[in-house]
């Protein structure tokens, strides 16, 4: 069996030789001529998509940097955390309401110095918050109190060491408010029956649920930032607490929450960040994708409005700050660089809280054992609280351990929310937030402006997507060419943005000296399917080229692994998500980025003299067909357009506890907009076919049920019988659909 290594070292070592020259096009019925295969060094593919986010990434570090560099005064630093507190609530979707805490206690254990109380609170209506209590047995209240977040452990607030942090702390005459969030102790939402266990993991269920709140222009760092605050407003209904001397600490992910808290929650007077993402994504050392982590540790958005991670720290100056971290961190957890990265952080916080003549007020603590809320950094924590909260005699030293079984601490009779409360999941709270901010279709009405609604969509998707205003010179090449038979197979290379290449193949049977029909053709892996004997081969047998493109960070583009360290190199897949991770904070969603490739590729198109510029279609398959419907929307040079077994609606996804849509294909607050049902029927009067449209999970829909998606979402308005087609097919079949596509549209 030919595969597409061995295609390609056959056209390699066809190629050697010739002249290498600009693309230009054949004329028509004649095979272009021969040129030189590019050396390595002029193929190395996987550098170009790095090499454009870094260059985007220096330019953002720059702006911000110049931002800071203007703050000279107190008072300007004022405004500036004013500003980065609005933007920050902007970027994650807003203050929910407050809504009645129904808290209660299930339960109490006497340890004789403290005692714990197992409460449980409602952060939103039926969102029930598992937490434990530790209250002092001595000493005159109120106590200082101590806010918790936790970091990314399965067992949540019964982690041993956590355990531990919080049994001294109460010792020592603090009340402590330590809480489960999402995705860990008692609050699994991914449970699997046979195990009772998470299907994914801490980190992994807070990225399944992330993802799909990033189509409402929200992001997981809402549902923990909110856990926090109202953690911190039932902390303050207890009369052993004193108001004005509550702190907030955190580790590893708990510590990232603790920075998201500093900027938002003014009611905090002192905070202690361990070992928490303290890393600026544009940051001095960035190795594409760089400092992005799971759904809530980064800004989606963020780095556009010139907020960066350290900004979450600068906002809470002049109060007492300690920033701990580990030298011993190897890129296991964060980044390669990320004593490089919390060091350049802090001296930002250096000169912010010398603008406020609070010096003393920012410190800094570095451990040298392994990511953990490890005897060292427990012991500079209590250090700083002491003095910070009016305990200076309080002291650093620990007692032993109190041990008992995790589940001793638990709140619920089960050991979990789900099966013993029952309430919302998360998966039904994004539902049910989606349904809220998703506005009326524009199709609603019996008799909608098409017209209009396109051109509305148009603007509207360039704007999610952050599309570039300008077309820069494609600069197109032809690589290499060969040939089957009677198909001629020509590698060309354009440049969808400067130093941004995209390699595809244009492929076209001899025959015809007139200009041709042309099929864009936008897929996973494109250039099997052109280069192989297959089914595009009797759409070419119908007189139609095929140009078959790599969309950016995909097969040939796919990019480079990072230059150093381990952090990144767990797979390739997960290596993609951090690259789109990377590009939301950016602002670039890279759906946008992949819309300009194929936007570029038929700006190709439409150049070659062999092609008939009034008959391109486009046909998407799978995932990217998500690429090529917007496209089609934008530009109107696309005659009709085949979906083949993409998916069928954003909302799905959102509302489907599993999915399979990789992050890549997700547009950023689309559902405050449109759905995907609404972008098709904006296509009228051309016509859009969808040929085994799929579930979240992939798999094929009934065309029963694909009817119904669109017509519970369009009304009336529904696009059927007229320019929308649904066909379900094997997929040994499904090249008699391109055909009967091909000769009807």
């Amino acid at each position: 069996m030919t595969t597409r290594r061995s295609f390609l070292t056959a056209n390699l070592a066809g190629a050697a030789g010739w002249a290498l020259k600009p693309h230009s096009a054949s004329a028509p019925g004649k095979a272009a001529e021969p040129a030189e295969i590019l050396p390595r060094s002029q193929r190395d593919f996987w550098n170009d998509w790095p090499d454009y986010l870094t260059r985007r990434i220096s330019e953002a570090r720059a702006r911000r940097l110049a931002d800071l560099a203007g703050i000279e005064t107190a008072a300007q630093a004022r405004q500036r955390a004013r500003r980065v507190r609005s933007k920050v609530w902007d970027l994650i979707g807003g203050p929910p309401p407050r809504s009645p805490l129904n808290s209660q206690i299930t339960g109490r254990i006497d340890r004789g110095s403290y005692r714990i109380e197992k409460v449980i609170f409602e952060s939103l209506p039926q969102v029930y918050v598992t937490s434990n209590l530790y209250l002092p047995a001595s000493g005159t209240p109120p106590f200082p109190a101590v806010l918790a977040p936790l970091g990314h452990t399965e067992d949540g607030k019964a982690y041993r060491n956590y355990q531990y942090f919080y049994q001294n702390l109460a010792r020592k005459g603090y009340v402590v408010l330590a809480f489960d969030p999402y995705g860990q102790g008692e609050r699994i939402q991914y449970l699997d029956p046979a195990t009772g266990k998470s299907r994914y993991g801490p980190t992994g269920e807070h990225d399944q649920a992330g993802r799909p709140l990033l189509l409402v222009g929200n992001t997981f760092a809402l549902y923990r930032v909110w856990d926090g605050i109202r953690a911190l407003d039932y902390l303050l209904t207890r009369s052993e607490v004193d108001a004005a001397r509550v702190g907030c600490t955190g580790h590893s992910g708990g510590g990232t929450m603790t920075m998201y808290l500093a900027a938002l929650e003014p009611r905090l007077r002192a905070a202690v960040v361990v070992e928490g993402n303290s890393e600026d994504v544009a940051g001095a050392f960035y190795d594409p994708p760089g400092a992005v982590d799971d759904a809530e540790q980064d800004l989606v958005g963020g780095l556009p409005l010139g907020i960066d991670r350290g900004d979450l720290l600068w906002a809470f100056a002049p109060k007492p700050l300690l920033l701990c971290y580990t030298t011993h961190d190897e890129g296991e957890t964060y980044s390669p660089v990320y004593e490089e990265a919390t060091l350049e952080i802090y001296r930002t916080l250096e000169q912010v809280y010398a603008l406020f003549g609070a010096q003393d007020k920012a410190g800094l603590f570095a451990s040298h054992l392994p990511h953990d809320l490890d005897f060292f950094q427990r012991q500079a924590t209590y250090g700083w609280f002491n003095r910070w909260l009016g305990n200076g005699g309080a002291g650093t030293e620990e007692v032993e351990f109190d041990s008992s079984p995790e589940s001793s601490l638990d709140c619920t009779s089960t050991g979990q929310v789900l099966t013993s409360l029952g309430g919302r999941s998360v998966v039904q709270v994004n539902s049910d937030r989606a349904r809220q901010m998703m506005p009326e279709s524009h199709f609603a009405s019996a008799t909608p402006d098409v017209e209009s609604i396109r051109r509305e969509f148009q603007g509207s998707i360039s704007g999610l997507l952050a599309l570039p205003r300008d077309r820069t010179p494609l600069r197109s090449k032809l690589l290499s060419s060969n040939q089957r038979k009677d198909v001629v197979i020509e590698e060309v290379q354009i440049e969808s943005e400067p130093d941004v290449r995209v390699v595809g193949w244009f492929v076209w049977r001899q025959g015809s000296d007139s200009p041709r029909p042309a099929v864009l053709f936008i897929s996973d892996a494109p250039d099997d399917a052109v280069a192989e004997p297959g089914s595009l081969d009797r759409i070419l047998g119908k007189g139609s080229a095929v140009y078959a493109i790599s969309l950016r960070g995909s097969g040939i583009t796919t990019p480079r692994l990072p230059r150093g360290g381990p952090r990144y190199y767990e797979s390739r897949r997960y290596l993609r998500e951090r690259f789109a991770w990377t590009s939301l904070v950016l602002g670039l969603p890279l759906i946008g980025q992949r819309v300009w490739d194929t936007l570029r590729a038929m700006d190709y198109l439409a150049s070659r003299p062999d092609v008939n510029a009034s008959e391109i279609r486009i046909l998407g398959s799978g995932a990217p067909g998500l690429a090529a419907l917007l496209a089609a929307v934008i530009d109107d040079r696309a005659r009709s357009l085949l979906l083949d077994h993409t998916l069928v609606s954003y909302l799905s996804v959102v509302t489907s506890e599993d999915y399979s849509l990789p992050l890549d294909w997700f547009v950023s607050g689309i559902l405050r907009k449109f759905d995907l049902p609404d972008v098709v029927a904006s296509l009228s009067p051309r016509t859009c076919w969808l040929l085994n449209t799929v579930d979240p999970q992939g798999q094929v829909l009934a065309e029963s049920s694909v009817r119904q998606s669109y017509s519970q979402r369009l009304g009336p308005a529904s696009p059927f019988p007229g320019h929308v087609e649904i066909w379900t097919e094997p997929d040994r079949t499904v090249e008699r659909v391109y055909l009967e596509w091909l000769a009807r549209t």
